[in-house]
């Protein structure tokens, strides 16, 4: 009888243990789902609390500050881009909120180019809904075509009516700048050349030519973006030789795929001590425009003439785009030393390392007028 005295206690122990069980796995179910509906209404408050702030940023009214950047967004630039711009300029805090809204609020797709005047109070949504609009000045196109000089964008300026060529060349001689690519250029005739960035801006009735040159440097810092600028600091030349490199590339080769080439032969051509003996920067020196120059023009007497003065001309001889500029930063590795136009009427080139090749190209070039 004391044995089954003995079965029944244990059972019962046994019960009572796994009573304890059940009633520790209850109570740990509901801690962790309370648990659960704690982090769940935290994240829900905090979500909350963000996206309230997020529509109200976006709905809330401009503060109008008076105070505008001038932002020029480029044809097909994607909003990736156009945030890095909207940044650089202080008009956003975050590039990646940016792109956010601007796919969530439907915008991502809808960004026109356009030379644009931003006032510093407007709130990502209006200036997504500006940026859609393409015009901000009064829809007066001022187009300056890649290669142009500032003694040709002064002319424009002339015929816009927006200021005199000489009040243009003046302005861009003397005139004060906040770019620090423009602070420590040299002396020459034309101080700005190769940085008034070729690209189409959009004036009002009272810009001015400080307006102008100072939209056209601003465009300039915009394409000189941190890639290039590292790539400026390793290469062993500065800014301005780059784009003096640049602008030669500009005025001699119009063919695209060229212009790493071309590049190419400049350097390889500096490095051997050789003069570079382009005929642009005959033309530029002096101040003329023709398809074939004189042996007579090669003597003309100019800082300029890479006939007569070794290395680089004094400075830039055009205002070259982002392609020219790029072919500079990143020259084809190549053994050419010289390079001619296949024939007259043609843009593409023949390109030679070795003088017998280059005179039969020569020669070649010469008999296509025939």
């Amino acid at each position: 009888m004391s044995e089954h005295m003995d079965n029944d206690r244990d059972k019962r122990r046994q019960l009572e243990r796994r009573r304890q069980r059940e009633k520790r796995r209850r109570r740990n179910k509901i801690l962790k789902f309370s648990l659960f509906l704690i982090i769940a209404v935290v994240i829900g408050f905090l979500s909350f609390g963000m996206m309230k702030n997020f529509m109200m940023s976006s709905t809330e009214e401009p503060v109008l500050t008076g105070e505008t950047v001038t932002v020029t967004i480029p044809e097909g630039a994607p909003t990736s881009a156009i945030a890095e711009i909207l940044k650089e300029n202080k008009l956003i805090k975050s590039t990646f909120m940016f792109r956010v809204s601007s796919k969530l609020d439907g915008f991502d797709g809808t960004y026109q180019q356009g030379t644009y005047e931003v006032d510093k109070g407007l709130n990502k949504t209006q200036i997504m809904e500006l940026l859609q609009t393409g015009v901000v000045f009064d829809d007066v196109k001022f187009t300056v075509p890649e290669g142009y000089t500032t003694k040709q964008i002064a002319q424009k300026a002339e015929e816009t009516g927006i200021c005199t060529a000489a009040e243009f060349i003046e302005e861009c001689n003397t005139g004060s700048f906040d770019f620090e690519f423009v602070k420590n250029l040299p002396d020459r005739e034309f101080k700005l050349e190769g940085y008034l960035f070729p690209d189409t801006y959009y004036i009002k009735e009272e810009t001015t030519a400080h307006d102008l040159i100072n939209a056209m440097l601003n465009r300039f810092q915009q394409m000189y973006t941190k890639e290039y600028e590292n790539v400026v600091a390793a290469s062993g030349y500065s800014l301005d030789e780059l784009v003096t490199i640049a602008s030669v590339i500009e005025k001699e080769i119009k063919v695209d795929e060229e212009r790493p080439r071309a590049a190419g032969v400049i350097y390889n051509r500096l490095n051997e001590g050789m003069p570079l003996q382009v005929d642009a920067t005959v033309l530029y020196a002096m101040g003329i425009v023709k398809e074939d120059i004189t042996t007579v023009d090669l003597q003309y007497d100019s800082p300029y003439n890479t006939y007569k003065v070794s290395g680089l001309p004094l400075g830039p001889i055009s205002n070259p785009g982002e392609l020219s500029f790029k072919a500079a930063l990143y020259p084809e590795d190549n053994k050419y030393i010289y390079y001619v136009v296949e024939a007259k009427g043609q843009n593409n080139h023949v390109f030679c390392e070795t003088y017998d090749e280059f005179l039969k190209a020569k020669a070649n070039y010469k008999a296509s007028g025939n």
